[in-house]
């Protein structure tokens, strides 16, 4: 596998690009669709206007998930391998600005957790640990979602205690969504238009991106019953998991572990790959979860 894996670290900055514009682009262009008053007077009802709202505020939680995946890519320089100044400008003006997350900061802590997976030095093993995430019960959507939202208020309030004193943190996402959205809308229709615009934009940043993270989290990793790093990493390929809580190929998470230098849209071929050359050895060994709901199977040393 060792030509197979080789190529597959070649990477496409084009490919990277053009999925975090889309992205990027689409947030404003939902909250400006519901922001727009041509829209209102199409809706039959106040539930149906509702409903597109709710879902404009899903929109923009699932579009900037898929912002912090690629810039998750790029602090591996997954978007450009040998042009890395271009690799951190393209994800700092794409990833970085909407999410508020500095790449250079992010680094730094996400390649603790590789390199020191598992170990108390772990920063994705010790939330697992403060927030008891594997302790979470997926038996059933009550009882899960339960969980969550026990758990959910404190893993916020570190987020937000970690990012409070970074200026960029707190500014960049504010001043976009200022200029991508409230300033647009105002110009068009005028504020009522821009605050309609803004409350969607704001109810998918600290709503519903915070609850689509923390259910993607919480997926990756299986800490308590492994030993490696291939036991203790899990693959999620349900549809939702892949389109909603995992987008652009993150749920392909152990490939990921095993070799971080592949770029997301090479992910998948890797793991089919795998799977066929070595359906004993990795494809049957692998910990898989394809639904929310489910426990990662096998179990260690399930063969």
């Amino acid at each position: 596998m060792r030509n197979v894996i080789g190529e597959a670290h070649r990477t496409r900055l084009v490919v990277s690009l053009a999925l975090a514009s889309s992205d990027h682009v689409s947030i404003p262009l939902a909250a400006l669709l519901v922001a727009w008053p041509g829209w209102w007077s199409t809706v039959p009802t106040g539930a149906a206007g509702l409903l597109v709202g709710l879902a404009a505020v899903a929109l923009t939680g699932r579009q900037l998930r898929g912002l912090e995946c690629m810039l998750h890519e790029a602090s591996h320089f997954n978007w450009s391998r040998h042009h890395r100044g271009v690799n951190d400008f393209c994800a700092g003006v794409l990833s970085c600005v909407p999410t508020g997350v500095r790449i250079s900061r992010y680094r730094e802590s996400h390649l603790v957790h590789h390199s020191r997976l598992g170990t108390a030095d772990d920063p994705d093993r010790q939330r697992y640990q403060e927030y008891r995430i594997e302790g979470l019960d997926r038996s059933g959507p009550a009882v899960f979602s339960r969980g969550l939202v026990q758990r959910l208020y404190a893993y916020q309030r570190s987020w937000i205690t970690e990012t409070a004193n970074d200026l960029f943190a707190v500014a960049a996402p504010v001043l976009w969504a200022l200029l991508t959205i409230a300033f647009p809308a105002a110009l068009l229709w005028g504020g009522q238009a821009a605050l309609t615009g803004c409350a969607v934009w704001l109810l998918g940043h600290v709503v519903a991106l915070p609850v689509i993270r923390f259910v993607g989290e919480s997926g990756e990793h299986s800490y308590g019953d492994a030993d490696t790093v291939f036991d203790s990493t899990v693959t999620n390929l349900g549809p939702v998991q892949r389109w909603v809580f995992h987008p652009h190929s993150d749920g392909y998470h152990t490939v990921h572990h095993l070799w971080p230098g592949t770029p997301h849209h090479r992910l998948r071929s890797v793991h089919e790959a795998l799977s066929a050359a070595d359906p004993s050895g990795y494809a049957e060994r692998l910990r898989t979860r394809h639904r929310v709901l489910s426990d990662p199977t096998p179990n260690r040393g399930a063969s």
